[in-house]
């Protein structure tokens, strides 16, 4: 993995575990491991990857980089390892360019934006929330936030089927293609995509996928 440089204006993402400890850390950082290479390590300034206890770190260019990835990831991962994301628009400083240490407003705002996930968890009138964002950059949108809580409440309301046609609908495979990935009918996966208003869904994802 190669050096992060001082940055300006860039986007920190911190991912963690919900309930870690109830969870078997050896599967779970497995599957993580597993999952990671697949995301697209060109959108990236640093790409994402494991730190210290449950965490996982990366930067990218724009927002739109960052939640994709976020999103990427969940889905890559459901059903094996449920995670919550904090993205902070900021700047960030390289203290020790030897050993990787970072600071900076982004990654203040990043533990901020995670942390408020973590307390919406807890809020009956919040089911779901997994992905908080403070965005303190010039090209900050003011609606990504609550969009982005409307597409968690979207998912959170899914089935593990529909989740699978879904990241298959976003990595743009037509519905023959998904159907026999899945291992189901083309005619079951095109219900699935109507009845889950999975299009929606997805043209969603993929415009938040285009924030500065």
């Amino acid at each position: 993995m190669s050096k992060m440089k001082a940055n300006s204006s860039c986007v920190a993402l911190l991912v963690d575990i919900v309930d870690s400890r109830g969870s078997d850390r050896s599967t779970t950082h497995a599957a993580i491991l597993a999952a990671l290479p697949e995301l697209d390590s060109e959108a990236a300034l640093e790409p994402v990857h494991p730190t210290v206890g449950d965490e996982l770190q990366g930067i990218f260019r724009t927002l739109g980089a960052a939640l994709t990835a976020s999103y990427h990831l969940r889905l890559l991962l459901d059903g094996a390892v449920e995670l919550r994301f904090g993205l902070g628009g900021g700047e960030v400083r390289v203290i020790d360019e030897q050993r990787n240490i970072q600071d900076g407003s982004a990654w203040w705002r990043a533990r901020e934006a995670i942390e408020a996930v973590e307390t919406l968890e807890s809020d009956p009138q919040y089911p779901g929330i997994r992905t908080g964002i403070v965005d303190g950059r010039s090209e900050s949108n003011s609606l990504a936030p609550a969009t982005a809580q409307l597409v968690d409440a979207q998912l959170a309301r899914l089935r593990v089927g529909a989740r699978h046609s879904l990241r298959l609908l976003l990595d743009g495979l037509d519905n023959q293609r998904a159907a026999e990935a899945i291992g189901i009918s083309a005619s079951a996966n095109s219900q699935r995509v109507r009845t889950n208003q999975l299009r929606i869904l997805a043209d969603t994802m993929l415009e938040l996928g285009k924030l500065d």
